[in-house]
């Protein structure tokens, strides 16, 4: 009986610590993010990628001179840096830090990425983005062949220079694009045409590594335990799921399968009323375009009474209530007001309403007047005008708004041509519209990332429009080493581009979103990437 009781306690005792060393032995549960895009991630290498998916994934993986997190300006690869006086030379110090495979990161890597980003071989879109670095743009457009030649420059293995043509104040900023984050040469001429296209295909130096990616379905990032400042990251991985339906997406996250999810613009009401709903401007600021060249078969395009009388019929705060549920807000200027002036926002320190949220029948009319006047036009129902749109629910709501007001107001003819979105943007670019819904998201914080996309040699700008005394003013604003002043000639360049009315303003997008309890550190960037969870966390 003693016997049996003793081997009775012994097989307790010996479960007991059976289970006690698992229990030691077993890993803490993850801190795991998880979240859906819409779109694909086309490809990540850093000096030809141009999407906001890739740029949300980029500006995890890797790190730049600088990171910029919600709107601070934070040290990345760069631990410190010096600037001239004149403002044309950038000195950075680079701190020691290793690529995931244990290299260590050097002031080549910076010096290779941003001639690799010139190099007309490249065929970067973004090439431009470097154009105020000295012989940037001669040497992308084939003028010198000398890379050498580029005003960046690695004076040492921990020591990285960047002189500009002219002073650039918000460069710090614009160095948080993804076509300035950095690749290391021996891995892209290893890997060739793969590079950046798998998992495998490329190198971290980032807070994450790609721990898996199958294109079009899921990519699971892992944290990078050789990022500099690991530490500070509290995730341990982010799983990325591709979901096209906006309306699948939310389904995901109401039965708890993702941690984010963006809300349909169509069920904004109903979350905000709920007090669910997150809000905040992406940065994106539509228009319609006009293409005013000259054609005798629709001359009031080019007549910018007719323009503004487009302007005036419309009544913004109703269309966008009908087609965004008023996620969406009027735009009554053009620059996003939200973007850095001297000391407080742009809008702050140079106000401006143009037009008005309402519309104003009466102006609208007057313009119309005038414009048939000039063009020798007796009745508005002579006059016919075709809107390009995309083939999006939203954007057929808008454009059937749009239409309802135009037409009811002038008497004009105003029709909607609907395409797929790679046609609207081919035909875009190649001017093969007569009004096109368009729009411009800002690549830095300052109003002249808006501003200088109408200059007269800009290819962005197809509308056939161009003014000297605006171009004169951008070219000043860019010598102005004083901030106030430069601003203050950008603003004159504002109000020249809204008077002469090439771009009608339409409104300024806001993104409504959702994060699970437990999920806090995420921020909603307006700038480049329109995602940073690199110090989120989350708890469940």
């Amino acid at each position: 009986m003693r016997k049996t009781l003793h081997n009775i306690l012994a097989v307790i005792f010996l479960g007991l610590l059976a289970f006690l060393g698992l229990a030691i032995s077993a890993p803490a549960a993850q801190r795991e993010f998880t979240f859906s895009m819409a779109y694909e991630i086309p490809g990540l290498d850093p000096q030809k990628a141009n999407s906001i998916p890739s740029a949300v994934v980029g500006t995890h993986i890797l790190e730049g001179l600088v990171r910029v997190h919600d709107g601070k300006i934070l040290p990345g690869m760069a631990e410190r840096w010096e600037i001239s006086e004149d403002g044309l030379v950038y000195t950075f110090h680079l701190r020691d830090a290793l690529w995931n495979d244990g290299k260590p990161v050097t002031a080549h890597d910076f010096e290779y990425s941003f001639r690799r980003l010139l190099d007309p071989a490249t065929a970067a879109e973004y090439a431009f983005a470097a154009y105020g670095i000295e012989n940037g743009k001669a040497f992308n457009k084939g003028e010198i062949t000398d890379p050498s030649l580029v005003g960046v420059k690695a004076l040492d293995a921990k020591t990285f220079e960047i002189r500009l043509v002219e002073p650039m104040d918000y460069l710090l900023g614009y160095l948080q694009l993804m076509c300035f984050l950095p690749t290391r040469q021996d891995v892209v001429e290893h890997e060739k045409d793969a590079f950046a296209t798998g998992a495998e295909h490329m190198v971290y130096n980032g807070p994450f590594v790609i721990k898996e990616w199958k294109h079009e379905q899921i990519m699971i990032l892992e944290k990078n335990p050789r990022y500099w400042n690991s530490d500070a990251i509290k995730l341990d991985r982010a799983v990325i799921h591709q979901v096209h339906e906006q309306n699948t997406a939310l389904n995901l996250f109401e039965s708890g399968e993702l941690d984010m999810v963006d809300i349909p613009s169509n069920l904004y009401e109903k979350y905000a009323t709920e007090g669910k709903a997150k809000v905040s401007l992406t940065g994106a600021d539509d228009w319609i375009k006009v293409n005013v060249r000259p054609d005798p078969k629709r001359p009031w395009l080019a007549n910018k009474d007719f323009r503004k009388a487009l302007a005036w019929a419309i009544d913004r705060e109703e269309y966008l209530k009908i087609s965004t549920k008023g996620l969406y807000i009027p735009n009554l200027r053009y620059v996003l007001p939200i973007v850095a002036g001297v000391e407080k926002h742009y809008a702050e320190e140079y106000p401006l309403e143009y037009y008005t949220a309402k519309a104003d029948p009466e102006k609208a009319r007057a313009h119309l007047k005038a414009a048939m006047d000039h063009l020798g036009i007796d009745d508005p129902a002579k006059i016919s005008v075709t809107y390009l749109i995309q083939d999006q629910e939203e954007c057929r709501l808008m454009a059937e708004a749009l239409q309802d007001q135009i037409q009811r107001t002038l008497g004009i003819s105003f029709n909607v041509q609907i395409v797929t979105r790679k046609q609207r943007f081919l035909q875009e670019g190649q001017a093969d519209y007569e009004l096109v819904y368009s729009g411009w998201g800002p690549d830095f914080d300052d109003p002249l990332t808006y501003i200088e996309i109408w200059g007269s040699d800009i290819s962005h700008n197809n509308s056939g429009w161009g003014n000297k005394e605006f171009d004169d003013i951008v070219a000043a604003s860019r010598k102005e080493t004083d901030r106030g002043k430069r601003l203050a000639l950008l603003f004159e360049a504002e109000k020249i581009l809204l008077d002469e009315a090439p771009m009608i303003p339409l409104q300024l997008r806001r993104r409504a979103w959702m994060t699970q309890p437990g999920v806090s550190g995420i921020v909603r960037p307006f700038i480049g990437s329109d995602l940073d969870f690199v110090y989120a966390t989350v708890e469940k």
